[in-house]
């Protein structure tokens, strides 16, 4: 249940950036702060061979579990 929440909440991110807003004026977007955690999780989530590369380079991720030794439990077991 917390790996869908944390997915859900980061294509919610991944999505809300994409959202350039409509006003006509070409106004740089700040990226948004993603969860390094639910990120991982997430491209651990679709391993399939014939799936596209991510695009990274432009994330910002903060390492909100920095200090939680249990982050990955439910996907290294």
């Amino acid at each position: 249940m917390r790996f869908l929440l944390a997915f859900s909440i980061t294509v919610a991110s991944l999505g809300l950036a994409a959202c350039g807003g409509g006003n006509g004026k070409d106004r740089p977007q700040a990226p948004a702060n993603i969860g390094f955690t639910a990120f991982v999780k997430a491209q651990l989530a679709n391993t399939s061979d014939v799936r596209d590369p991510i695009e990274i380079n432009n994330l910002n991720l903060t390492d909100r579990d920095q200090n939680n030794p249990d982050a990955y439990n439910s996907v290294v077991r």
